[in-house]
């Protein structure tokens, strides 16, 4: 794989002949018009207004590809994504912690350049900005959202590469649900769901409990997962919902270098509960939500530092059918987040403490608004604003405009810029002798083309092309006036430009392809942004059994930025079957099936061949 347009024509290839196989669910004539999506809980429109690229990965999905986290399946499916995967089971937080989303050249390490929504509000660790993996889990996982490229005009801050939005809600097909799973290295998996509707009113609950030894020596994970929510169907137009979870986990990992003296590894114990009220409106002209929602956290590490963190946000967004040519969305958004760190153990040179303790917040406010107009059929214009202002102070304007020109009901052209900031987070102000209170916000100005054809609902090719330009990256960097020794500074500008191509393919009711490949040049910033990425995803399906091969290629990964620690390229495939029936579905799973050693960290193998047996009892 080391010429990408060797792998750009293979897959080419692969794809060409296609016209000549009449897929089975194939529609006389398939119009994007007639696909209406409700893009992250913010507006609804059809796919003939989306000039970028969206994908939508269902729940059978999440539990089809996921071990424990339904992050797991924008790794698997989206083609330049890349999600920092180590463990068999959990991900961490800290400096040893995984689960950190790349996408399209964008990410960092704490992991602020990806937001992560649940439900379409933002969920991320109040200090530090990045979000929470081991939270999410893939409990009551409706579908996953992937927005590529900046979203920051409807989405605010973070969302510098992109936005994957979780969108959760109970399964009331099943009132009684019980999953028991087990396999390799001790790995245990067993959960408890309980959902019913009454009249208009829903109930549900949930309780999980995994752990796991780990592959090797000191990478042991257990966790709990309690989620409970309420809903009501008031009337025809408005329904009102209440959420939440407590999540506490602990996990384990080996250090590496000469710092770890007694080899204790790393370990930590970590306390997250969310919450949410949401309040919709549905009506023929006019469509929203109103949502109040927190995240609060306790971490606690082996080496003292204990931290206490927040978020309290409010959203409001409005869309607004206009005419047959005029929609409308806007909205506002209202964050205040922030905590307090502390280390009694380690002390800079003069005896102070290396943390500081004090209390530390952020408050910002966002109002955007969007306008889709059709001038003429099958042309289909998109233009929007922010205007997004923070405590700091400092304030930020991200506009978005896009073009999508239908040559056909089933091909479409896209063209669309997006711009996208990252604010300074405590931990880069405030937090280490490292902080500097005059950082500048990130920003990153993008575009993107490309077109789609979909010849019906479930088979599509899309393929398309982007460049990025980022500006003030926070970066540490030496301090020309020590101490310290180093600072958190805007420095630096990156250029990056990549393609992706996807194909989902139905050519019969038993058979389903997926292929994804993407190139990339990311420039400086190269730390877990390979060149290239090659994915598939194969099904068979015959009466209640599935068989399903998914794995990827991974070409030109480093570990650092500027081309530095550099990892072998390598191949991972995984295979899945199982068999649905009205009361037990029974899976079979295997991980790394060919046995490969391969590395996402130097020093550091990540899990060879390993395997999970599970049962879900439905009732």
């Amino acid at each position: 794989m080391k010429n990408h347009q060797v792998s750009f024509y293979l897959l080419i290839g692969l794809i060409f002949p296609l016209h000549a196989i009449t897929p089975a669910d194939t529609t006389s004539v398939y119009d994007m018009q007639d696909s209406i999506v409700v893009v992250a809980n913010r507006y609804q429109t059809s796919l003939k207004n989306i000039p970028y690229s969206y994908e939508v990965i269902s729940s059978e999905e999440v539990q089809l590809v996921s071990n424990h986290s339904a992050l797991e399946v924008v790794d698997k499916y989206f083609p330049s994504a890349f999600i920092l995967e180590k463990k068999v089971m959990g991900y961490g937080v800290g400096t040893a912690g995984s689960g950190q989303v790349y996408l399209r050249g964008q990410g960092g390490h704490p992991n602020t350049g990806v937001l992560v929504l649940l439900n379409g509000h933002p969920d991320f660790m109040g200090l530090f900005g990045h979000p929470l993996p081991d939270v999410y889990g893939k409990d009551n996982i409706q579908q996953v959202e992937i927005l590529a490229g900046p979203a920051s005009t409807v989405f605010g801050d973070h969302a510098m590469g992109g936005v994957v939005n979780l969108v959760t809600g109970a399964n009331y097909k099943h009132p009684f649900q019980v999953q028991m799973e087990g396999g390799s290295y001790g790995t245990a998996n067993f959960s408890v769901k309980m959902a019913k509707r009454l009249g208009n009113t829903g109930l549900h609950i949930s309780a999980r409990r995994q752990q796991t030894d780990g592959h090797i020596a000191n990478t042991s994970f257990q966790s709990y997962h309690l989620q409970a929510g309420f809903s009501h169907q008031i009337n025809d137009r408005w329904e009102f919902s209440v959420s939440g979870r407590f999540v506490p986990y602990e996990f384990d990992d080996p250090s590496r270098g000469n710092a770890d003296v007694a080899d204790i590894g790393t370990f930590g114990k970590i306390r997250r509960g969310t919450g949410e009220m949401i309040l919709k409106n549905k009506g023929k002209k006019l469509t929203g939500s109103t949502q109040i929602y927190t995240n609060l956290g306790h971490h606690l590490f082996f080496d003292g530092f204990d931290a206490h963190d927040y978020t309290y946000g409010f959203s409001s967004y409005q869309f607004m059918n206009v005419s047959s040519q005029w929609n409308v969305a806007a909205g506002i958004d209202l964050l205040h987040y922030g905590g307090r760190a502390q280390n009694s153990f380690a002390k800079l040179p003069n005896g102070q403490p290396i943390v500081n303790n004090d209390l530390h917040t952020i408050s910002s406010a966002g109002l955007y608004a969007l306008a889709f107009y059709n001038p003429i059929p099958r042309l289909n214009l998109k233009s929007g604003l922010r205007y997004h202002y923070n405590s700091l102070p400092a304030s930020n304007v991200s506009p978005v405009a896009g073009i999508t020109l239908d040559l056909h009901p089933m091909l479409q052209l896209f063209s669309n810029y997006q711009q996208g900031f990252r604010s300074p987070t405590p931990r880069d102000l405030y937090l280490f002798p490292s902080a500097n209170e005059n950082l500048d916000a990130e920003n990153i100005k993008s575009i993107e083309f490309g077109t789609a054809f979909r010849w019906s609902i479930e088979n599509k090719i899309r393929f398309s092309y982007y460049y990025n330009d980022v500006e003030n990256m926070i970066q540490l960097m030496p301090n020309l006036s020590p101490p310290p020794r180093s600072l958190f500074q805007n420095s630096g500008r990156a250029f990056q430009h990549g393609y992706e191509m996807q194909l989902s393919y139905n050519p019969t009711m038993t058979w389903n392809f997926q292929l994804a490949y993407s190139y990339m040049d990311p420039d400086e910033l190269t730390a877990y942004n390979p060149e290239q990425q090659l994915k598939y995803n194969i099904k068979y399906t015959v009466q209640k059994a599935r068989l399903a091969v998914f794995g990827k290629f991974v070409d030109g990964l480093y570990a650092g930025n500027n081309s530095q620690s550099p990892l072998p390229d390598y191949h991972v495939m995984n295979a899945s079957v199982s068999l649905v029936n009205k009361r037990f579905d029974t899976s079979f799973k295997v991980f790394n099936i060919l046995g490969k050693t391969y590395y996402v960290l130097p020093e550091y193998p990540a899990p060879g061949t390993h395997a999970r047996i599970g049962i879900n009892y439905k009732w």
